[in-house]
């Protein structure tokens, strides 16, 4: 194949991958997915300076239960979640958020944001709506180190932690070959929106994660750590990380063999017992570490 009909083909795949992969959902689509549950979603915006924060709200208005905030990876959207929030036994214990990540899906779409910090700070005005009650972080890949610095940074708003498949050790963070396209002309004009953003945050998480390394020790609520063995996206070795760097009072870990990366989906029940099963830390936690001994 000569050179230019290896960039028409590269070319091609990418606009196919720009048509059908943008990883958001449009407002009616969400409406018209929890038309059977319960509760109906609401759909806010936040708007501070020149950047547009939005999130999806699941609660009954009476902010009495405990919130559970989602916070999805790279890519994603706020409906990686989606079917934990439409799940009638969660519903009937909590209030449940889930927040598109700056750049993705209606959060200023493809407009980059790397720094942790930043994103951390942006989910302040949801934390402040439901801060009446206890709130817990789920993070899942990418989202895993975000949730944790809004967890140090708003310790009176965030009382527990569920880490799904968490990309925070930066001694083992992964580039992929397909990152390339994404920083490199003439693909990167090509390459959908989302993409481009997740490839920024790639190129730049060693760095974040390096200035989170002091942030690990200040964390003292109950973390629950979940991640399989077979993950080929965040390096298991992320896991041993964790027991390192979390307070040992505050940490559960359950590492799955045979899993890999996806398991927010794969791993539902497990993910849905455990979310119920932090609950009940945060309502146990007595000692002076403000951690539930495991």
């Amino acid at each position: 194949m000569n050179s230019r009909s290896y960039f028409i083909v590269i070319g091609s795949i990418l606009l196919l991958l720009g048509s059908c992969m943008q990883f958001r959902t449009s407002p009616k689509d969400i409406m018209e997915d929890f038309e059977e549950t319960s509760e109906q979603p609401v759909i806010k915006d936040i708007k501070e300076g020149d950047r547009n924060l939005r999130y999806i709200e699941v609660q009954d208005g009476k902010h009495q239960k405990p919130t559970i905030l989602f916070i999805h990876g790279a890519p994603g959207s706020s409906d990686n979640f989606f079917q934990f929030m439409k799940n009638e036994s969660l519903l009937a214990r909590f209030d449940m958020v889930s927040v598109d990540r700056p750049g993705y899906g209606y959060s200023d779409f493809g407009k980059t944001e790397t720094s942790i910090q930043k994103q951390a700070e942006a989910l302040k005005p949801i934390l402040q709506e439901f801060s009446k009650t206890p709130t817990l972080l789920v993070g899942h890949s990418y989202g895993g180190p975000v949730a944790a610095k809004a967890a140090v940074l708003f310790p009176d708003m965030v009382q527990g932690l569920l880490l799904l498949a968490p990309a925070i050790d930066p001694d083992h963070e992964k580039k992929f070959a397909i990152a390339w396209f994404g920083k490199t002309r003439p693909f990167r004009w090509l390459t959908p929106r989302s993409w481009k953003v997740a490839t920024d945050e790639k190129y730049s998480h060693v760095e974040e994660l390096k200035k989170m390394l002091p942030d690990w020790a200040k964390i003292r609520i109950p973390v629950t750590y979940i991640q399989g063995d077979k993950d080929r996206l965040v390096p298991y070795a992320n896991l041993a990380f964790a027991e390192k760097m979390i307070n040992k009072s505050c940490l559960k870990v359950i590492g799955i063999q045979g899993e890999d990366h996806f398991l927010p989906w794969s791993q539902e029940q497990l993910v849905t017992d455990e979310l119920f099963n932090l609950d009940s830390r945060i309502e146990s936690t007595t000692n002076e570490a403000n951690c539930y001994s495991n």
